[in-house]
């Protein structure tokens, strides 16, 4: 670490840390992200005398070390422990929703011995963010044809040939031996791409805004459910890859080659496997596009009947 931050001329960071993954953090000043107030004040009163801001750990101490450094106008540093979200190379801080774009961070750096060691589940949610990727494209050139809502052609491709390439890798490779090294080079990959559009666009359509409407519907119903976003992602994916192949964007093999790559890394691809009851999955589909402006294969909503129909025709209930 102190290679790396001579030749960005750096010199002097504080660390952002989880009491679990402080282990991992280099050796210099730290403060765990849960004791940080977040007014942009106080965090400009913690960062003072600092020059950068290292994130070590899962999503909320990197979302966080992100943000302080926005706040603050200095760098960020990524240096995450396990690989569930893209948010690690990302200028997207997901503290609360809607999500905000900040600065990306400047480096990302990953030992990949930690990697492996992470609980499976997480690297199963981390192939759930990056598939979502291929959905998310093809709900970003759907807006472009039918409402005229700017769009990259370069970023698109590269954000769908990196959930494409992922998801070959999976389906092919007899052990997955090399998936947490391919997994964490997508998920920088997919990260960059949003600074590329500098939109989420690339990287988030419909089955992000049903991931989010699970999480909604958890929080209305005061659900004991603890999927994981890169799970919810993944099942949304599996859903809104069927309502394209309905509509004549896909085939149906790519749709169950998203499903069986799930499987692979054993990931969700049902309601039931993340945990909810039937009727939260429909009402989930049914509520979706509301979670934001975002203009995607599910348009104005589906009803209740229609959202039933299919989640059944594509397995997910």
């Amino acid at each position: 670490m102190y290679k790396i931050l001579s030749k960005l001329r750096l010199e002097n960071p504080l660390v952002v840390v989880g009491r679990r993954t402080k282990k991992y953090a280099p050796d210099f000043d730290y403060v765990y992200y849960h004791e940080i107030e977040l007014e942009e004040e106080n965090i400009k009163k913690t960062t003072r005398g600092y020059d950068s801001i290292i994130g070590v750990g899962g999503g909320r101490s990197i979302d966080i070390a992100k943000y302080m450094a926005y706040c603050s106008g200095i760098p960020s540093i990524s240096m995450p422990t396990t690989a569930s979200n893209d948010g690690i190379a990302s200028p997207v801080v997901s503290l609360e929703q809607p999500s905000r774009m900040v600065e990306p961070p400047i480096a990302v750096v990953v030992d990949l011995d930690i990697i492996r060691r992470s609980p499976r589940r997480l690297l199963s949610a981390g192939f759930g963010d990056v598939i979502s990727n291929i959905t998310a494209v093809l709900d970003w050139k759907l807006a472009h044809r039918e409402i005229g809502e700017s769009y990259s052609e370069s970023s698109a491709i590269f954000s769908k040939t990196i959930g494409e390439e992922l998801m070959d890798y999976v389906l092919k490779d007899i052990d997955l031996s090399q998936y947490p090294e391919k997994l964490v080079k997508a998920l920088i990959g997919s990260g960059i791409t949003i600074s590329i559009a500098g939109s989420t666009r690339p990287a988030s359509g419909s089955e992000h805004l049903f991931s989010h409407a699970l999480d909604y519907l958890k929080r209305k119903y005061k659900l004991d459910v603890d999927s994981l976003h890169g799970e919810q992602c993944g099942v949304g994916t599996l859903i809104s890859s069927y309502l394209h192949y309905k509509e004549g964007n896909l085939n149906y093999e790519y749709v169950e080659n998203i499903r069986s790559s799930l499987k692979r890394v054993r990931a969700p691809t049902t309601g039931k496997e993340l945990g909810f009851e039937e009727e939260i999955i429909i009402e989930a589909l049914t509520i979706a596009h509301k979670i934001r402006r975002r203009y995607t294969v599910l348009r104005n909503g589906i009803s209740r009947d229609k959202a039933e129909e299919i989640l059944k025709e594509c397995g997910v209930i």
